[in-house]
C-alpha cells in the first residue's frame, strides 16, 4: 500500500519523466484543486481549467500532489456523519490540442488512511486560538467515515486502501479568442475504473460540460488577469448511497492571478458546486472552498503551482488541503 512518503516518491518520479521533453510554460493557468471531501472525490468534479483551448499539435502536463485533512460530524433528525481521516491524491493530466479542439485524459491514485496532520492541524488551532471542532475528543491519525440514515450504517470506512481511481475523458473547444475575452467550453466524461468497495469510485458514468471564459486584458496594466467558469455536472446512480443520491449539480470556479515578477505569480481561487445528495446535513450540502497560492516559474518551460485549501461553506469541503503541481507544454 501507497504511504505518504512513496506518493512523494511517485511524484517526483512522475514529474521528472514528464520534464525530460522540451516544453514551453504558459503563463497563466487556474491552480488544479478540487474538493478533497470523501464523499465528492468518488464523483467527476473537475478542476479549473485555462479558457484558452492548445493550439493544433501542442500538448501539455498537469502532475498534482493533494493532501487533504479531514474531521467533521453533524446529524440532524434523520441523519448522522463523522468524517475523520486524510487523503493523498496524486493527479496525471494530459492535454492534445487540435486546430479549435482540445482532447485528455485524467488519471488518479489516492491513499485513504488516518494520515498524520491531527497534531500539526490541532497544534494550528491552539496557536491562533481556533476551535478544534472536536478533533480533541477522539484519537489522532484514525480513519472513519461513517455514514447513518434512519439510525442504519450506509457507509462505514474504517480500512485503510491505495489504488487507481476513476479515469476521465476530457474535451475543449475554442468559442472565441480574437475579441477581448478568451472563451471555450470544456467537457468530460469520467469513466469508473476504480474500486468502489475501497470508496475510490462512484461506479457509474458522470458528464459534465462548462462555460469558460479569461480575461488577459482588463487588469493588464497591473499585470494581472481573472477567470471564471460555470458548469454542470450530470451524474449515473452508480453504487455509493445510490437512493439518496441527486443525478446532477452545478459547479463554478472564480480566480485571480497577479505576477509580481518575471519569476514568481500570486494566485487567488474560489471553488464551489451544488450538493450532489438529497441531506440536509452540510458535509454532503452545497460546497464553496478558497484556495490562496501562487506559482514559480523554475525555468523558461516548467511551473510549480502551490496552494492551501481551506473550506468556506463550514464542513463542505476539507478542513484544509495542500496542493502542489508541476505544470508544462511540450
Amino acid at each position: 500500500m501507497l504511504s505518504i512518503s512513496r506518493s512523494y516518491q511517485y511524484f517526483i518520479f512522475l514529474s521528472f519523466f514528464f520534464c525530460s521533453v522540451h516544453v514551453n510554460a504558459q503563463n497563466r493557468t487556474p491552480l488544479q484543486v478540487t474538493n478533497q471531501s470523501p464523499f465528492v472525490q468518488l464523483f467527476g468534479m473537475p478542476a479549473a481549467e485555462s479558457a484558452t483551448v492548445l493550439q493544433s499539435g501542442q500538448e501539455t502536463s498537469h502532475i498534482s500532489f493533494n493532501w487533504a485533512n479531514n474531521y467533521t460530524t453533524g446529524n440532524n433528525p434523520t441523519e448522522a456523519i463523522l468524517l475523520d481521516g486524510e487523503s493523498a491524491r496524486l493527479d496525471i493530466r494530459w492535454r492534445y490540442g487540435f486546430d479549435l479542439w482540445e482532447f485528455g485524459v485524467d488519471l488518479n491514485y489516492s491513499r485513504l488512511s488516518g494520515g498524520s496532520l491531527d497534531s500539526f492541524i490541532e497544534s494550528w488551532h491552539d496557536w491562533f486560538g481556533l476551535p478544534n471542532g472536536g478533533r480533541e475528543l477522539v484519537a489522532r491519525d484514525e480513519l472513519q467515515y461513517l455514514y447513518l440514515r434512519n439510525g442504519a450504517p450506509q457507509i462505514d470506512i474504517t480500512d485503510s486502501h491505495s489504488g487507481f481511481g476513476d479515469t476521465r475523458l476530457t474535451g475543449a473547444y475554442q468559442l472565441d479568442k480574437l475579441g477581448r475575452f478568451d472563451v471555450a467550453l470544456r467537457g468530460g466524461i469520467k469513466i469508473p475504473t476504480g474500486k468502489r468497495e475501497h470508496f475510490l469510485s462512484s461506479d457509474g458514468v458522470d458528464v459534465n460540460l462548462a462555460f469558460v471564459m479569461g480575461d488577459d486584458l482588463s487588469l493588464q496594466r497591473y499585470q494581472a488577469s481573472y477567470f471564471f467558469s460555470v458548469g454542470a455536472l450530470w451524474t449515473a446512480d452508480g453504487e455509493v448511497l445510490t437512493q439518496y443520491r441527486k443525478n446532477s449539480a452545478a459547479y463554478y470556479n472564480l480566480g485571480l492571478i497577479k505576477d509580481f515578477s518575471d519569476n514568481w505569480q500570486f494566485k487567488l481561487q474560489v471553488d464551489g458546486h451544488t450538493k450532489l445528495y438529497e441531506s440536509n446535513l452540510n458535509q454532503l450540502g452545497d460546497a464553496m472552498q478558497l484556495s490562496i497560492g501562487g506559482a514559480y516559474q523554475l525555468n523558461r518551460d516548467l511551473k510549480l503551482d502551490f496552494a492551501v485549501a481551506e473550506d468556506v461553506i463550514t464542513d463542505s469541503s476539507s478542513d484544509v488541503s495542500f496542493h502542489i503541481a508541476l505544470f508544462n507544454f511540450f
